[in-house]
Order: structure tokens, then C-alpha cells, then sequence
């Protein structure tokens, strides 16, 4: 089982009383953008991020825009399910943009980053970093990946909406950037089967493929689970 969640912000406690049922060794629990626990390098944080390394199962994230871009970057950048990746302690995993995984069978691409709605009331370096929003050169990496799978995968996880689907969340037009166009072309192009993001704080299903994702869980079945039945 491939087990779907939104935005954590930070807090631990939050994120283990969600509602993932019994996930098993076999399983994968993904954040879909905002995890936040790379933030001060404290004490408590390190040992925050070392419990969640000791999972039993891969703890997988996409990165948002509240994140400490800098103490990001730093983590080293390897292979890992076919795509790149930067493993922050043991089973916590960071997915990063524009990349394709297969994960147990399924295939996978992920888009982290969006731009802040706050981003005025923070102080660069320190509670925002300009590294929130995806680069051309991240956008144009996202592509050549889905074309080498030719438009077809079997999941998106992201942590911003397509223009087409933040219209239905967000009245004023004027906040739509690149990154959602970007987004939408995605959309109109690619073949999958469902499509989860975070971001918007509540959980509503806005098609029979399309979810916004905040506190909820979302199960999706993988290869190994249909051998199971």
C-alpha cells in the first residue's frame, strides 16, 4: 500500500495520530509537500527526523514552500527507485522535483515546491527562501523525465495545483504564476491515474483522479497488493 498524506508543518505529534492504519514493513507513507521538519537543526529536530529514520517502512516526502531550502540543499543527492533522491536519516526520504520513481511497481512522479501566499510577512534566510519555487531548469528536467516514460505514469504527487484545479480553491486569478501553468500542461498531457496536493489546508476529492490532500490519508493500492489478493 502506498499510503497518501498533506502537509505536516512541522509537527510530529500531528503527523503519527493521522489516520494510516496498520502499515506494514512492505508499505510507504508519502507527504505530499510542507513537511517543515528540516528547519532550525536543533537538538529536538535531529532527533525528530532520527525517530522517523527508524520507520519500519520508507517515509517518503515532496517537499512545499515552508521548508529550509538551505538545510535541504546540504543533504547529498543519490539514486534511489530510478530517480534522484536525498536520503535525510534511514527510512526518511526526500523525493525531489521533477522526478519518476518506481515504487513498488507503480510508477511515480513528484513536483515539491510552490510559491508561498505569506511569503511578505517572512524574512528571507531565515523563515522564506526564494528556492520555494521551481526552477526553469527543475520544470525542464520534470519534462524530459515523463517523456522518457512517454506521458504515462501511474501517480502525481505535487505539492501546488494545476491552474485548472487552483481556480476551483483560490477566487483571485491574479495568484496563479508559471508553476501552475506548468502544472496544467502536465495535466492535459500526461496519462495517470490519480493525482494528489497539498497546500490548501482541507481535504476535498475534485474528480474521479484529482485530490487536495491536508490531514487526510489516502490509500493507494500497489503491484504487491494485488499479488496479495
Amino acid at each position: 500500500m502506498l499510503y497518501v498524506t498533506g502537509d505536516i508543518h512541522a509537527d510530529l505529534r500531528d503527523f503519527e495520530s493521522r489516520p494510516f492504519g496498520r502499515v506494514k514493513k512492505s508499505d510507504y507513507v508519502l507527504v505530499c509537500g510542507d513537511f517543515g521538519m528540516i528547519w532550525d537543526d536543533s537538538p529536538e529536530e535531529k532527533k525528530a527526523l532520527e525517530k522517523l529514520g527508524k520507520s519500519k517502512h520508507p517515509i517518503l516526502f515532496v517537499d512545499g514552500a515552508h521548508e529550509n531550502f538551505d538545510l535541504l540543499g546540504a543533504y547529498p543527492v543519490e539514486q534511489w527507485n530510478g530517480g534522484d533522491v536525498q536520503v535525510i536519516s534511514g527510512n526518511l526520504i526526500h523525493l525531489m522535483r521533477g522526478q519518476v520513481y518506481t515504487i513498488d511497481g507503480k510508477k511515480v512522479f513528484v513536483f515539491g515546491g510552490g510559491e508561498s501566499d505569506d511569503r511578505d510577512m517572512r524574512e528571507p534566510g531565515t523563515g522564506w527562501w526564494p528556492q520555494e519555487m521551481p526552477s526553469t531548469d527543475e520544470m525542464r528536467i520534470g519534462i524530459e523525465n515523463l517523456v522518457a516514460n512517454d506521458w504515462r505514469v501511474d501517480y502525481i504527487f505535487t505539492y501546488e495545483a494545476p491552474s485548472s484545479m487552483r481556480r476551483l480553491l483560490v477566487t483571485d486569478a491574479r495568484e496563479l504564476n508559471a508553476f501552475h501553468v506548468y502544472l496544467d500542461h502536465i495535466r492535459e498531457k500526461c496519462q495517470y491515474a490519480h493525482w494528489i496536493f497539498g497546500n490548501y489546508h482541507f481535504n476535498k476529492r475534485l474528480s474521479t483522479s484529482m485530490d487536495v490532500l491536508y490531514d487526510d490519508v489516502i490509500t493507494l493500492i500497489t503491484n504487491s497488493d494485488k499479488s496479495r489478493t
